[in-house]
């Protein structure tokens, strides 16, 4: 935070005209996502007393039902990357809408003081351009070990819910009724937020990259034959900083790239995951799980069926 503060501060050296499209996060945005997820918790925790009420009420059941510290810990993971991957998003975005009143510019002008403003305007956002991928960089660095964590457990976490899915069906011994079902399909779908939360930083990364990228793009309108010999030095500058900090991109602690091809790798390891777990269905550990997972079901589904 303190990097995109003083950003901010040095985005006002650059004139007043190029900085009408200067994007930033709406309140009402970020209050919608706050009442959103309150909702959801709220309603997750109604459904969890009624599908499976607690014999007892003490403090170790409040805590488990209404403090829930794995659906904190993943919902504080995503919101804060996804926060500071949305500050610097709309940070390249203001950069690029301010290039393109720089565009007219490079075009042959008489005068010496247009292209003296012009070269001093493109120093200033090829600077800006530059602390902006450093912080990108800096942002992958102290967020790697975090993002790796979630990334891996998330990845463990639907693996194991798609094969419990698959292999247990405690329903076929029992008489069909609207709560029974809903005991077998809620637990799934509430874990499908897996699925969004890692969606969602995959996406806010994406989008980072695009507009980081988008500068090259405008670069390559550029006629630099037509350009004076310090407008060139300073083009050349600004393409060679890009090719640098092309290779800073958002990492899970160096192992893999944040971006939307991740998306594909992960579905590829599901399904991999998958169907080796049911050709491993015969294995020592494997069947000890099963029987952990099988105890704790016919338990709770004993208990609910005593309870009511």
């Amino acid at each position: 935070m303190n990097g995109i503060i003083e950003y901010d501060q040095k985005l006002k050296s650059l004139p007043k005209f190029m900085l009408i499209h200067q994007y930033s996060p709406k309140k009402n945005y970020w209050n919608s996502i706050f009442i959103f997820t309150i909702v959801y918790y709220i309603t997750l925790v109604i459904t969890n007393i009624v599908l499976w009420p607690p014999k007892t009420i003490n403090f170790v059941v409040i805590t488990k039902y209404f403090f829930g510290i794995e659906y904190v810990l993943d919902v504080a993971v995503c919101f804060s990357t996804y926060f500071f991957l949305q500050q610097l998003e709309y940070r390249f975005q203001t950069l690029n809408e301010s290039w393109k009143y720089l565009l007219p510019g490079f075009l042959p002008f008489p005068g010496k003081l247009t292209c003296s403003i012009t070269g001093m305007t493109l120093d200033k956002i090829r600077l800006l351009h530059a602390e902006l991928s450093d912080s990108l960089r800096l942002f992958s660095v102290a967020f790697g070990q975090i993002l790796l964590g979630f990334f891996v457990f998330s990845y463990i976490d639907m693996l194991l819910q798609f094969y419990y899915f698959i292999v247990f069906d405690l329903t076929k011994t029992e008489k069909f009724s609207f709560l029974n079902f809903l005991r077998k399909i809620v637990p799934h779908i509430v874990y499908l937020k897996n699925v969004v939360l890692v969606l969602a930083i995959i996406i806010a990364a994406s989008r980072v990259h695009e507009k980081k990228r988008k500068m090259i793009s405008h670069l390559r309108l550029i006629r630099i034959s037509n350009l004076s010999a310090n407008l060139k030095i300073q083009v050349k500058l600004f393409m060679n900083q890009i090719t640098v900090f092309e290779s800073s991109e958002i990492t899970a602690f160096g192992i893999f790239i944040i971006n939307l091809n991740l998306v594909i790798s992960i579905l590829i390891l599901l399904i991999t995951g998958i169907v080796t777990l049911i050709q491993m269905k015969n294995h020592p550990m494997i069947l000890q799980s099963k029987q952990s997972v099988l105890k704790f079901l016919l338990d709770t589904r004993i208990h609910n069926l005593t309870y009511n």
